[in-house]
């Protein structure tokens, strides 16, 4: 078999708004740090500045949590059959989400066609959003069938990497209504 491999960095659509909101998240994270911090240091004295200092503790964890939510890419790697898709958090970090082989993916399509719906919809099926553009309206999805889990596989890809997937797995995968 032949050896491919096929990269692709999906970009949020409002970059420059998730980079100020991500920003805006950051400062808010120091400043909650740095009062929780003056708060400890000053609760030695009264209980009233304990409590705060929680407060201001529990709120900078919150901004740190969905600061690395709402700025991020997502790296999809094809390699010889083997995808990998990974979230970049920051342009900085990696997280991955999901490593599949090609012999285990069941069916691939685009994401307006009604047997997406129907998969879509059952229960059961996990969902994975391999894009951070949450609603999209154009874009492609694959069923993978690993070790008794289903997962459903929203992506924001090209359609060269469904060619490289499809070259692996045999046009059998293809949904009927694909066009």
């Amino acid at each position: 078999m032949k050896e491919v491999l096929y990269e692709e960095s999906i970009n949020p659509i409002n970059y420059k708004f998730q980079k100020t909101i991500y920003v805006i998240y950051s400062v808010v994270f120091f400043v909650n740090v740095i009062l929780a911090g003056l708060s400890l240091l000053f609760g030695f004295f009264d209980i009233s500045f304990l409590i705060t200092a929680v407060f201001f503790g529990v709120t900078a964890f919150l901004f740190w949590f969905l600061r690395g939510r709402i700025y991020y890419c997502v790296d999809c790697i094809f390699v010889s059959g083997s995808t990998r898709l990974i979230k970049v958090i920051n342009y900085k970090r990696r997280k991955k989400i999901l490593l599949f082989e090609a012999n285990e993916v069941e069916q691939v399509g685009k994401i307006t066609s009604e047997s997406f719906s129907k998969l879509f919809n059952s229960p059961g099926i996990k969902k994975v959003y391999a894009t951070p553009n949450r609603y999209i309206e154009e874009g492609f999805y694959v069923f993978v069938k690993q070790s008794g889990a289903d997962y459903l596989i929203i992506m924001d890809c090209k359609e060269e990497y469904l060619l490289n997937l499809v070259s692996f797995t045999g046009k059998k995968v293809i949904e009927r209504d694909y066009k």
